[in-house]
């Protein structure tokens, strides 16, 4: 199973702890709500969503059928564009190619519908967003690093045990799948694991391979 896949898993079967903010656009006649929401597996994002709240305010087209067919479609296609943003954003962030700042920057300034005012992003620049992915990408930028801070994961013993020994078992099961320096460094790092405490790097460098070779 890929690394992805397993994440996916785990969020779908145990949940996982996650943070979601409002975000209402206001366009100058009406408000539109979004939501927000970043889970965590082991201290690190790896999903990230944003929806448009149903309850959001429908827009009163006075009984122009088609522009009420034209409003719907856009509004439809504006969902289904975030879906997709998101998606692509939570495979990079559950791959660790990108942090939340990364994709802050990649969202920032992106223009889709609606845009406005967004009172829960303000900062410097003040409170205009260019759409749904800008306001989430100035809320990512205010709130990154206090998530990261607050959901610090600190490993157990036997959990650290655990990929050691999933590790040993696919490197004999199936050592074609490991580099050379893989390999060795798993095996010392189980020997130093008996003896002595792991630094932080060496046990996010355990669980990186533990989750890009399939060991669980």
């Amino acid at each position: 199973m890929r690394r992805c896949e397993k994440i996916e898993k785990f969020l779908l079967q145990e949940g996982a702890e996650s943070f979601v903010n409002k975000m209402s656009i206001n366009d100058g006649e009406h408000e539109h709500d979004f939501y927000l929401k970043v889970a965590w597996w082991r201290g690190r994002p790896v999903w990230i969503d944003i929806t448009k709240s149903r309850n959001s305010v429908e827009i009163d087209n006075g009984g122009d059928v088609l522009e009420t067919v034209l409003q719907g479609r856009l509004t439809d296609s504006t969902r289904s564009f975030m879906e997709i943003v998101c998606r692509e954003a939570s495979l990079l962030l559950s791959s660790r190619r990108c942090s939340l700042e990364d994709i802050a920057e990649l969202w920032r300034v992106t223009q889709t519908e609606p845009k406005g005012t967004c009172q829960q992003v303000a900062d410097a620049m003040g409170t205009r967003v260019h759409g749904p992915l800008d306001a989430a990408a100035k809320m990512l930028r205010l709130k990154a690093k206090d998530w990261v801070s607050k959901m610090a994961y600190e490993y157990k013993d036997e959990e650290i045990d655990d990929m050691l020994q999933d590790c040993l078992a696919a490197i004999d099961e199936r050592p074609d799948d490991f580099t050379e320096w893989e390999m060795d460094f798993i095996r010392d790092t189980a020997e130093a694991n008996e003896t002595l405490h792991l630094s932080k790097p060496q046990i996010e460098k355990l669980e990186q391979i533990w989750e890009e070779r399939d060991c669980g």
